[in-house]
C-alpha cells in the first residue's frame, strides 16, 4: 500500500483519525483511509496509515486491509503469550515478546514490505509496547500501553473501512 500511496496521482478520498497516543514526545497516530488513483485504473485501496514520531525521528507506514488484520492478530498473539488475557505479564527471556508474523528470519511474503512490527517489553510493574517499522532501526516506546490496546484500535479501523 505504501508504494501505491506514494504515487503522484493518488489522493485520499476518505480518512478518519482512529487513535493518537503521546508519551514524553513519542507519538502514534492511526488513521483509517481510502486512497484512489486519479486515472481510476486501479480503483480504491483501503487501509491504515500509521505515523510514528519521537523528536526528529519519524516513520510512516501504510497497511492494506490484509496487513492490518494480520497485524491485529499478531498483537493479540503477543497479548496471549504474555498472559494479558489472564491478568498477568510474563515477558520473554530478553524482556520482550513479539509475534511470529514480525520475525525477520521467517520467509514471510510480507517481510519485503515496510509494515509495522511490535514487541511488548518489561514486567507487570514497568511494561511498554515498542513499535517499529520493518527494516528500520528506530523504535518508538509507549510505556503503559499494551498489544491489546493497539489490536482494538486496528479492529476499529477495519470496521470503519468496511463502511467506505
Amino acid at each position: 500500500m505504501e508504494a501505491f500511496a506514494n504515487r503522484q496521482n493518488v489522493h485520499t478520498t476518505w480518512s478518519n483519525e482512529i487513535a493518537r497516543w503521546e508519551n514524553n514526545g513519542t507519538r502514534l497516530v492511526v488513521t483509517a483511509l481510502v486512497l484512489e488513483e486519479g486515472d481510476h485504473t486501479v480503483g480504491n485501496v483501503r487501509g491504515v496509515k500509521i505515523d510514528l514520531s519521537s523528536g526528529k525521528v519519524k516513520d510512516q507506514l501504510y497497511l492494506d486491509e490484509q496487513a492490518t488484520e494480520r497485524t491485529r492478530s499478531a498483537l493479540e498473539e503477543i497479548a496471549d503469550a504474555v498472559g494479558l488475557s489472564r491478568g498477568s505479564v510474563r515477558p520473554g527471556p530478553n524482556g520482550c515478546v513479539g509475534a511470529k508474523e514480525f520475525w525477520a528470519l521467517y520467509e514471510w511474503p510480507w517481510n519485503k514490505y515496510h509494515e509495522l512490527n511490535a514487541d511488548f517489553c518489561g514486567d507487570a510493574s514497568n511494561s511498554a509496547l515498542v513499535l517499529y517499522g520493518r527494516g528500520k532501526d528506530e523504535s518508538f516506546r509507549f510505556p503503559g500501553q499494551n498489544p491489546t490496546n493497539l489490536a482494538r484500535i486496528l479492529a476499529s479501523a477495519i470496521n470503519l473501512l468496511k463502511e467506505h
